[in-house]
């Protein structure tokens, strides 16, 4: 008995202190667990404050007076502080601006661009066979009719079919966007952005260089660039906070926007409150806006050819005052001008089958007003974060009939003026979680006047969308959208549209402007 009893001792002995040293371990890890969490927390908000303490420093600075060096008349890093993008991990208040490498230039820095592949694709489906992608796009205007640009751009990309917001119903591929970026030395910023398309089009966004030294706030860009014209115009697809448009740049400006060769002239004045003000000398060959006809059409219509450009000129201005660090807020006027703008306006009389086509010429003006505020919730990835965005445009073309099958009508005057409104918000209601709502509407006025006198209706749409920021570098969004579209004189549709899209970022990617 003896042996058992010691046996069972020592059983005992071991199993209790294993026992408790495992009690022990689970403990300590749930412990240390949660330590690891408040620093990881700590550290976030550190950072943060950090970041925001240096936007405050760099306005500040930009609001000093100039000492005699470059740097300080850089109107992009004198920017102020902007408060984060809704559902951004990391706070997107840096200004639109490259690095700064004017004090370290050197080979490596100089000559090795910041690269970039941005990949966009989606899932859509609509209630009418998947027509209703491009419907939201042609919604019924009086003017609008058979304009095309007649430079190759446009007739290709129509072709070809370049286009963001050309979805089937099922699986898309809307385009991989390459992007270059570098400082190429104490004067010059420069940067290249191609769009890859699904068919293995490529087609160049954006390529343009931009001063960096010049004096009392003054910049020059020049080359292909997307126009300071709005907010929304110089915005990628993938900086969108929805998969698609909104519906008064689709139908006022196409699916490009304002996207044009030229040269843009910006001046930031020394002022208490932040002034940007800028004016543009643009090519003008549009896809909607003061687009013009092809040369064969030209001539069979008798229309002038096309003239010698700068056609497009703009004039903008953005005004943000300084709220504080967790506010943020930018209001901005633009107008611009075309010289230049046909259309031809095709119709049929009742009980014949043929085509009878009005040519109109003349020139075209646009107006906008936008207002942007952004809210710095403080939580971690975005919690809380709230953004609201909205713009006004405005649309007037002043056109005369100069060529038609009905002679008694040439030289008559018509003008046409369409506008069109969006706003939404969203808003960051967990880490690395954004919801959105938007409203948008075409046609609040949608006339023509002059000689002719006729009225439309409006088209409008509902969106609503749930983003999920994984990353910095992913996103996957789901999105809502109950359209009520204009298609004809008292015909309309109305359809539900479904879409699931993802972003992913490779590369190293500049932050976006305010």
């Amino acid at each position: 008995m003896r042996p058992s009893i010691l046996a069972v001792g020592l059983a005992t002995a071991l199993t209790v202190p294993a026992a408790a040293v495992e009690a022990s371990s689970a403990a300590e890890i749930a412990e240390l667990k949660s330590m690891l969490e408040q620093m990881r927390t700590q550290y976030e908000r550190r950072i943060q404050d950090l970041e925001d303490r240096l936007a405050q420093a760099e306005r500040r600075s930009a609001r000093a007076p100039a000492p005699a060096t470059p740097a300080a008349t850089d109107p992009a890093i004198s920017q102020p502080m902007r408060a984060p993008s809704v559902g951004a991990s990391a706070p997107a208040a840096t200004a639109p601006r490259l690095p700064d490498f004017r004090g370290t230039l050197s080979s490596g820095t100089a000559f090795n661009p910041q690269i970039s592949v941005i990949l966009n694709g989606n899932y859509y489906n609509d209630g009418i066979d998947g027509s209703g992608a491009a419907l939201v796009g042609q919604a019924l205007q009086p003017s609008g009719g058979l304009a095309h640009d007649h430079d190759h751009d446009h007739a290709q990309d129509a072709d070809h079919g370049h286009s963001h917001g050309g979805l089937n119903n099922g699986f898309n591929f809307s385009e991989a966007e390459l992007s270059f970026s570098a400082t190429v030395d104490p004067y010059f910023d420069a940067a290249a952005h191609l769009a890859v398309m699904d068919e293995g089009d490529v087609h160049l966004e954006e390529a343009w260089l931009q001063t960096r030294a010049l004096p009392h706030g003054l910049r020059v860009k020049a080359g292909k660039f997307l126009s300071d014209f709005g907010y929304a115009n110089k915005q990628h697809p993938h900086a969108w906070d929805f998969v698609d448009q909104n519906l008064a740049y689709l139908n006022l400006l196409g699916e490009h926007g304002l996207q044009d060769m030229g040269v843009q002239l910006t001046w930031l004045p020394e002022l208490p409150v932040y002034t940007l003000l800028g004016v543009e000398a643009l090519q003008g060959d549009q896809e909607r806006f003061g687009a013009t006809l092809s040369d064969e059409d030209q001539e069979r219509l008798g229309l002038d050819a096309t003239e010698d450009g700068p056609r497009l000129w703009t004039l903008f201005a953005k005004v943000a005052p300084d709220l504080g660090l967790d506010h943020a807020l930018q209001f901005g006027v633009s107008y611009a001008r075309n010289t230049q703008h046909q259309e031809v306006h095709a119709h049929t009389h009742a009980g014949e089958d043929e085509v009878h086509e009005n040519a109109l010429a003349g020139e075209a003006d646009l107006w906008g007003v936008d207002l942007v505020y952004k809210y710095d919730g403080s939580g971690p990835h975005g919690q809380g974060d709230f953004k609201f965005q909205t713009e006004y445009l405005r649309s007037i073309k002043d056109l005369d009939i100069q060529s038609s099958p009905h002679p008694e009508i040439i030289g008559s005057r018509r003008t046409f003026t369409t506008d069109g409104v969006y706003a939404q918000a969203l808003y960051g209601f967990a880490p690395r979680w954004t919801a959105g709502v938007r409203y948008d509407v075409v046609g609040l006025t949608n006339a023509v006047s002059g000689d002719a006198q006729l009225d439309y209706g409006s088209s409008d749409r509902w969106s609503l969308n749930l983003t999920w920021n994984l990353s910095e570098f992913s996103q996957l969004r789901a999105q809502y959208a109950r359209n009520d579209i204009l298609v004809a004189e008292n015909e309309r549709e109305r359809f539900d549209a479904f879409y699931l899209q993802f972003l992913m970022s490779l590369g190293s990617h500049g932050a976006h402007a305010f």
